[in-house]
């Protein structure tokens, strides 16, 4: 059975063969790579509490939503939000003080082509 998705096994492979595909492989491998970052983000987060270090606990959790942020893998090493979504709602928190929000313009059609048409077959 493959660690990752569970499927069978070809029976062409090696006795020590774990996984089904190379991209069962691949995942197994991320997967061991974010377990450790979380890990590494888990302990400096419990010892900037311990130790009251609030600079470190800024880098290491989101500034919108206080969440651990995991830098690297498929994220930049220097992530300081913890999702794409949390990183647009400080965007647009930062910017909303700086542009007020216009009306709505409605679009009105005066003296158009279509609307002299239409007069016109009354």
């Amino acid at each position: 059975m493959c660690a990752v998705c569970g499927a069978g096994l070809p029976r062409a492979g090696s006795a020590r063969r774990r996984y089904c595909s190379g991209a069962c492989r691949a995942q197994a491998w991320r997967d061991r790579q974010t377990s450790g970052r979380i890990i590494a983000v888990g302990v400096l987060t419990a010892e900037a509490e311990a130790t009251g270090n609030a600079e470190l606990l800024e880098r290491l959790l989101c500034p919108v939503c206080r969440q651990p942020v995991l830098p690297g893998g498929r994220r930049r090493k220097d992530a300081r939000y913890c999702s794409g979504a949390c990183r647009t709602r400080a965007w647009r928190h930062r910017r909303l003080p700086l542009e007020e929000p216009e009306e709505p313009v409605r679009a009105t059609v005066t003296g158009s082509r279509h609307q002299e048409a239409r007069d016109a077959a009354r």
